[in-house]
């Protein structure tokens, strides 16, 4: 995760509570985060409110209307108590605002929900074929308007053996770094491991419409073989594909 604060005492001790379960990032200044932010793509980023050029609602702003780097958790921190300060915080798309002083062990268990939170739409995301399977609140308007358009793509692309992130980049034109790091922050999975989840998932929902022969099957999610589709299916659902019923 990533630490901003100008103060140098903050950023020791935010440094020094976090870095026995996380390994942690700090910075002095938003432009040099933003950076960092874009280099690294952090699981979570801590910042105060007021900097030296660039305040903390300004640079969570802009992480949160960038679409490649918006499904990262922003908490800012900060001396102000009022609440339109707050609201203020809120209004930047802020996943959560903590005021100073704090108890180091709620600051902890923040951290942890919102990173918790992140792992469910990961587990989530890589269960699903479609956006439509996933709570409302759970994924920001830019990040599902991404996977739709991705879950689109791989449905159309189902049984295309060829399809890739090389494939993938090109349709959606987005360069192959920012698609593997926003994949990877959404899901959790390289594109590659993501593509082939979504094959084996579709191939679960053809099984139990019982439309099809697993063989049909196999050749419509793009598998060469049948041998290499079962054995990625009972490697996934821990069933043979002709064992499976949901």
């Amino acid at each position: 995760m990533l630490v901003l604060d100008d103060d140098a005492d903050v950023v020791n001790y935010l440094c020094t509570l976090l870095s026995p379960y996380y390994r942690v990032l700090s910075c002095f200044d938003a432009e040099e985060a933003l950076r960092k932010v874009d280099d690294e793509a952090p699981d979570l980023v801590l910042s105060d409110v007021v900097l030296p050029g660039m305040d903390g609602y300004a640079f969570c702003r802009r992480i949160k209307d960038d679409a490649q780097l918006c499904h990262i958790p922003v908490v800012l921190l900060t001396a102000k108590t009022q609440v339109e300060d707050q609201v203020e915080g809120l209004d930047t798309g802020a996943d959560a605002y903590v005021t100073k002083p704090f108890e180091p062990s709620y600051l902890l268990a923040l951290v942890k929900s919102q990173l918790r939170k992140s792992e469910r739409v990961r587990r989530l995301l890589g269960q699903s074929t479609q956006t439509t399977k996933i709570e409302e609140d759970l994924l920001a308007p830019q990040d599902k308007a991404f996977m739709t358009e991705l879950y689109r793509l791989m449905e159309t692309e189902l049984s295309n053996p060829e399809f890739d992130i090389a494939w993938a980049t090109e349709a959606l034109r987005i360069s192959r770094t920012k698609f593997f790091y926003k994949l990877k922050g959404l899901t959790g999975e390289s594109p590659n491991v993501f593509f082939k989840t979504y094959k084996l998932n579709r191939a679960a929902e053809l099984i139990l419409e019982g439309r099809y022969t697993i063989s049909e099957i196999a050749d419509m999610t793009g598998f060469s073989t049948l041998s290499h589709f079962s054995k990625s299916f009972k490697k996934q659902f821990g069933l043979a594909p002709s064992e499976y019923h949901g």
